[in-house]
C-alpha cells in the first residue's frame, strides 16, 4: 500500500496498469476500493491513480480542511509520481475536487470528466447528510445505520427491486471513522462555487444518471451550461452511483479523441 508524505498528509493511492495516466478522486466517504471495476475497465490501456481524499480510507491527515486542500493533495501526488498531465475523473464531491484541480493546476490536466456533479448543492440532499454525519459522529446512530440511508440516496429503485427479487443482500456504504464524515461535509457546506466551471480550460465531459435522486440531472446541466464546450452523457436508468459500464466506454472514448 503505497503513501506519499505530500502537502502535509500521508497520502494514500495505487498506481495499476500502464500507458496515458488517470487520476480518479471519488465522492463522499468513498476510497481506494470504490473504483474497482473503473479500474479493471481501464488498467490494460492506461496508468491509473486512485486516492484515497482527506476524511477517507488510510489517508492520514491532521484537522479540518476544505475541498481545495483535496485538490492540492491530489496535484501535489501528481507532481510527486511525475506522472502528469493526466486525465481526471472525479466523482460527485470528487468531481468538485477534480474541477478545481483543473482549474488550478491546467498543466498537469489533459481531461476533465465531472460524473453526478452540480453548480449549486442540492439542499434536500445535504440536509439528510448532515444529520447522518453528526448523528453517527455522536453514536447515535450505527456506521451500518448511516450507510443504509445513504444506500437510498445512491441507488435506484431498479437496484433494490433486483435485490429484493433476488434474495441477495445489500451491502451498506462503509462511512469510516467517526468524525470523518461530518469533516468531508463541512468541506462540501464551505465549498464556493464562484466562477470555477469558468475558469476550467481543458476538454470536459458531464455524466449523469437520469434516476439520481440524491444530484437530480438538472443540477448536471445547470453545471454543464456553464463550461465552454463541455460534452454530456446522460445515462437512463442509472442513480448517483453509476456502474462503470454505462459510462466508462463513453469515457474511454473521450480521452482517446
Amino acid at each position: 500500500m503505497p503513501f506519499a508524505e505530500v502537502n502535509g498528509i500521508r497520502y494514500h493511492y495505487k498506481v495499476s496498469g500502464q500507458g496515458d495516466p488517470v487520476l480518479l478522486i471519488t465522492g463522499l466517504e468513498g476510497a481506494i476500493d470504490f473504483w474497482d471495476d473503473t479500474t479493471e475497465m481501464l488498467k490494460d490501456r492506461f496508468t491509473v491513480i486512485a486516492v484515497d481524499n482527506r476524511g477517507a480510507g488510510l489517508t492520514e491527515y491532521e484537522g479540518d480542511f476544505t475541498l481545495g486542500d483535496m485538490a492540492e493533495d491530489a496535484a501535489a501526488l501528481i507532481e510527486y509520481l511525475d506522472i502528469g498531465p493526466v486525465h481526471v475523473l472525479g466523482w460527485s464531491m470528487g468531481s468538485h475536487i477534480a474541477m478545481m484541480f483543473a482549474a488550478n493546476h491546467p498543466e498537469l490536466t489533459r481531461t476533465l470528466t465531472v460524473v453526478s456533479s452540480y453548480k449549486r448543492r442540492p439542499s434536500r440532499s445535504a440536509y439528510i447528510l448532515n444529520i447522518i454525519a453528526d448523528e453517527y459522529r455522536k453514536g447515535t446512530i450505527s456506521e451500518e445505520t448511516a450507510g443504509a440511508v445513504i444506500n437510498t440516496m445512491v441507488r435506484t429503485e431498479g437496484f433494490f427491486r433486483h435485490m429484493e427479487e433476488s434474495g441477495r443482500p445489500i451491502k451498506t456504504a462503509d462511512i469510516g471513522e467517526k468524525g470523518s464524515m461530518l469533516q468531508q461535509m463541512k468541506a462540501v457546506n464551505r465549498f464556493d462555487f464562484g466562477d470555477l466551471a469558468r475558469r476550467i480550460d481543458v476538454p470536459v465531459l458531464s455524466v449523469h444518471g437520469l434516476e439520481d435522486i440524491m444530484t437530480p440531472p438538472h443540477f448536471g446541466d445547470e453545471l454543464a451550461d456553464e463550461i465552454e464546450g463541455c460534452q454530456r452523457l446522460r445515462v437512463p436508468g442509472e442513480g448517483h452511483i453509476l456502474r462503470p459500464k454505462t459510462y466508462i466506454p463513453r469515457f474511454i472514448e473521450f480521452i482517446s479523441s
